[in-house]
């Protein structure tokens, strides 16, 4: 295992970097992104290529994915009961044939496969079982799934005509992969002009070092990181939120 020291907080250079974004309860957005059958389920497609690599590391990120679920449960409910948008994204191939893929998704396909003797790729065909959105966190009817062949929702998705269409401005951002997908749509979205909030304990993926880094690095730069029950408290009261990054102390978080 390599360690990678990330600057402290005390040398970080925060009076020049710091900021504060105008989030509002009354415009803001859930996202839940790509928490699908293809990560979760070992029989087929990265569920299945990563518990082939190791057992370990499967179990491991399954444990983080049912703390990531209970949570985007709770803000569910939450956006939900006070009538604010909750949309979705699901990641895959868009054509049977994979031909939609950038070149470099085509090759990890190859790769995945090969690797699993032909058992398992990487990414579900949309249309297919492990394509769906997991049915513990899944869409309710009038809410808008996107789908997408990109890491990024704002790539190869409408979802910015949308959220503009409906005055959404802030983004509360939940799912898969936390260094992946979630990390590179809410760095779009921060580029566009969305106050993005990304949920900590909301995500998951299988390197939990790689999520906090990045985390800790997306506070610092583009937009908040906050952990649910903050979310959940700011929601209730409107009032300015106190944390709004993961601290990095001795190269880790505290």
């Amino acid at each position: 295992m390599k360690q990678i020291a990330l600057l402290e907080d005390s040398e970080w250079p925060g009076a020049g970097f710091d900021f504060k974004l105008p989030i509002h309860r009354e415009s803001a957005a859930l996202g839940v992104i790509d928490v699908q059958g293809y990560s979760l389920n070992a029989e087929g497609h990265l569920a299945h290529t990563v518990a082939q690599h190791s057992a370990e590391l499967h179990e491991g990120f399954l444990k983080r994915a049912e703390e990531m679920i209970a949570n985007i449960q709770r803000l569910q409910a939450t956006f939900r009961d006070m009538n604010r948008r909750v949309f979705f994204t699901r990641h895959g191939t868009q054509l049977p044939d994979g031909s939609d893929l950038v070149i470099r998704r085509r090759g990890r396909e190859q790769a995945a496969l090969a690797a699993t003797d032909e058992a398992g790729g990487h990414m579900a065909v949309k249309g297919d079982p492990a394509y769906e959105i997991e049915a513990r966190v899944a869409a309710r009817e009038g809410e808008l799934i996107f789908d997408k062949n990109t890491s990024s929702a704002f790539h190869s998705s409408p979802i910015d005509l949308f959220l503009r269409n409906m005055q959404i401005d802030t983004l509360i951002l939940t799912g898969m992969a936390a260094d992946q997908c979630v990390l590179a749509t809410a760095i779009d979205a921060a580029d566009r002009g969305f106050h993005v909030i990304i949920a900590a304990d909301a995500c998951a993926n299988l390197d939990p070092g790689s999520a906090e880094a990045t985390q800790i690095l997306f506070g610092r730069v583009w937009g908040y990181v906050m952990t649910t029950d903050d979310i959940l408290a700011w929601m209730a009261s409107g009032a300015e939120p106190k944390t709004t990054r993961l601290p990095a102390r001795n190269g880790r978080r505290t």
